[in-house]
C-alpha cells in the first residue's frame, strides 16, 4: 500500500465522566452501545480482530474498514481505520488509528482520551484492492480534513447512563 505523509495534525478529545472506566469500557466496546453514539459496528475487542463502522447518513457512504491493533480491558483500545473515499465528492481515501485512553479520576469517575492520529492518503490502486468504488482517483492528493468528528460526550454520558 501506498502512503503520503501524514497531511494534518491529531485530533484530540478529552473529558471526564462520573463513570466507572469498566462502564465507559462497555460503551466502547459493546456493539450496540457503540452504535447509539458513534456508528453501527460489529467490533469485537480482541487483537488482530476486524470490524466495520457502517456510516448511514449518506447513500454512498462505504463502511469504514477497522482492525485492532492494542485491547488492555478498560484502559486502551487502539484501531487502525480505513475509509475508502467518494471520487465524485473528492473525498480520497485514507488510513488513520484511534488511540483510545481510560484512565481513573482522583475524584471518581474516568478520564476519556481520544487520539485520531496518523491520516495518510493511500493510493487509488490500493483502495481498489480494499473494495473502494471504481471511479476513485489515480492520483494521491493531500488529505483533506474533514472537521472535527469524534465521540459526542453528551451522547456518551446518556448511553453510559442506559448501560448501567
Amino acid at each position: 500500500m501506498k502512503h503520503v505523509p501524514a497531511a494534518t495534525e491529531p485530533i484530540v478529545l478529552e473529558c471526564d465522566l462520573p463513570q466507572s472506566p469498566a462502564l465507559v469500557w462497555r460503551a466502547l466496546t459493546e456493539p450496540d452501545l457503540l452504535s447509539q453514539w458513534l456508528l453501527p459496528n460489529d467490533l469485537l475487542p480482541e487483537v488482530g480482530a476486524r470490524f466495520r463502522f457502517k456510516p448511514a447518513d449518506h447513500p454512498r457512504a462505504q463502511p469504514i474498514e477497522c482492525e485492532i491493533m492494542e485491547v488492555e480491558p478498560n484502559r486502551t483500545l487502539r484501531w487502525r481505520q480505513t475509509e475508502a473515499g467518494d471520487a465524485d465528492s473528492g473525498w480520497q481515501p485514507v488510513t488513520s488509528v484511534v488511540t483510545i485512553e481510560l484512565t481513573d479520576n482522583v475524584g471518581g469517575g474516568t478520564h476519556l482520551r481520544l487520539v485520531h492520529d496518523e491520516f495518510r492518503v493511500i493510493s487509488a490502486v490500493a483502495c481498489l484492492t480494499m473494495g473502494a468504488p471504481q471511479k476513485a482517483r489515480a492520483a494521491v492528493v493531500p488529505l483533506r480534513r474533514r472537521g472535527s468528528s469524534g465521540p459526542n460526550r453528551a451522547n456518551l454520558v446518556c448511553q453510559l447512563r442506559r448501560a448501567a
